[in-house]
């Protein structure tokens, strides 16, 4: 999930290239009013989105969805924030812009 569009595409492609089933969303509300979300194992979320934020999606997806794990992403060089991302359940915090090898890994990972 990522409001940039070819950011979105491209991460999209390659994992669709590597053998993930992958549904894109340009927004945290759009990801919920699609329903679904219970067949999402996780979910990869930019944090910086106009309208609801990808700490917002997170927290709801916590609540409603506690078995989706969730990665957040971010541009924003922020010790604070990935603090707050990690101990509000998000598995990793990748640093835009991400190394296909480190999105890779943290998928796995997670």
């Amino acid at each position: 999930m990522d409001d940039d569009d070819d950011l979105l595409e491209a991460t999209a492609f390659f994992l669709e290239s590597m053998g993930y089933d992958v549904v894109s969303f340009a927004s945290g509300e759009a990801f919920l009013a699609a329903g679904g979300a219970h067949r999402v194992e996780l979910l990869l979320s930019d944090i910086n989105m106009p309208g609801m934020s990808g700490l917002e999606l997170q927290d709801i997806v916590r609540h409603r969805f506690p078995k989706i794990k969730v990665i957040m992403m971010t541009a924003l060089r922020d010790e604070a924030l990935k603090e707050k991302a990690l101990a509000n359940g998000a598995r990793d915090l990748l640093q835009k812009p991400i190394l296909a090898d480190d999105l890779v890994n943290s998928i796995e990972k997670a």
